[in-house]
């Protein structure tokens, strides 16, 4: 076994565990993040400066293993988590309103829809480097159901795309700690995904050029779509038969039409893969070992013993978005 090699577990219904191995590639990025990744689970548990009060990182189930569907989460949940986040943002003391109807989604994928709901979310979070009126006036509750808006929708898309493809998160709330992707790796990134790989999680606001692209994104506003920018010790995990997102002249051309250049590193065009599942590890079912129980890491071990319907993690959720700070990354560059 590799010193550095990443343990995951994942738990059924019954509490048994299975445990996937995730051994990281050679290079300045892995190694980036693996430091990262050490800081994060460090910092699991943190201390108020200020209150002495303690508040834990969270891991978000319910946004953690997407793209399959079956009963654990099913789209009955993911609607009825994003009616309550649209109650709870409409019944707060903001001026903002959503009146559009999502009904239509518990049927089936309106990809039109979609973006008008990731829209909904852009303008109420704003980005992390310049966070909105509405997320900075709001109370814990509406900061969490913001932070649903855009769960929901990427859930969804999932969770009704009829390819094989499954894609674990490791998505914490309260990652704080986060530092700039360097120039000279962005040309590192890749356009394909294979079965097993390991990936920088994009934990900012708006969405990527790809992702922009391919949901034909008329909504978006061309200051929310942003290259991959930061590195947080988050990451994503792809399973499946594997794919390559084109570059062909109609995604050049529609590049070029929103101000940018296909040819320039900078935009950062693809996902960074770090690492890979080794073994069998790409063979689990996630149908039956579908809740993440724990990451073992460089000595650190971390378990979420809750499952992601539980009221008291909702709870906790929005504990810490009532101790979020708006200045918070307000001043920082990436």
């Amino acid at each position: 076994m590799a010193s550095d090699d990443i343990k995951l577990g994942f738990r059924n219904s019954k509490g048994k565990l299975k445990t996937i191995t995730v051994r990281p590639r050679e290079g300045r990025l892995a190694k980036i993040w693996l430091d990262q990744l050490e800081v994060l689970l460090d910092n699991h548990l943190q201390v108020n400066d200020e209150t002495g009060e303690e508040f834990d990182n969270v891991y978000q189930k319910n946004f953690s293993i997407l793209g399959m569907q079956n009963k654990y989460r099913s789209a009955d949940h993911i609607l009825d988590d994003l009616d309550w986040a649209i109650d709870t943002i409409n019944d707060s003391e903001s001026d903002y309103e959503i009146t559009d109807d999502f009904t239509p989604l518990r049927q089936g994928i309106d990809q039109p829809l979609m973006n008008k709901l990731h829209k909904h979310f852009e303008v109420t979070q704003g980005q992390l480097w310049n966070p909105s009126s509405v997320l900075a006036e709001a109370d814990g509750k509406t900061r969490l159901a913001i932070c649903l808006l855009n769960h929901c929708c990427h859930e969804l898309e999932a969770y009704y795309d009829p390819s094989p493809h499954v894609y674990f998160y490791y998505n914490l709330l309260g990652a704080g700690d986060r530092i700039a992707i360097p120039a000279s790796e962005k040309k590192n990134f890749t356009r394909t995904f294979t079965d097993g790989m390991v990936y920088l999680h994009y934990a900012q606001t708006g969405k990527m050029w790809y992702e922009a692209y391919l949901d034909k994104d008329e909504e978006v506003g061309p200051e929310n779509i942003s290259e991959h920018r930061i590195i947080t010790g988050e990451f994503n995990v792809y399973f499946g038969d594997g794919f390559t997102l084109p570059k062909d002249n109609d995604f050049r051309d529609w590049v070029i039409s929103k101000g940018g250049d296909p040819d320039d590193a900078e935009l950062a065009l693809g996902y960074a893969p770090v690492a890979d599942v080794i073994g069998q590890g790409t063979k689990i079912d996630f149908k039956e070992f579908n809740d993440f129980f724990q990451i073992t890491f460089r000595g650190r071990k971390v378990q979420y013993d809750y499952r992601h319907n539980s009221d008291e993690f909702r709870r906790h959720l929005i504990r810490i978005w009532d101790q979020w700070s708006h200045d918070t990354g307000k001043d920082e560059e990436f």
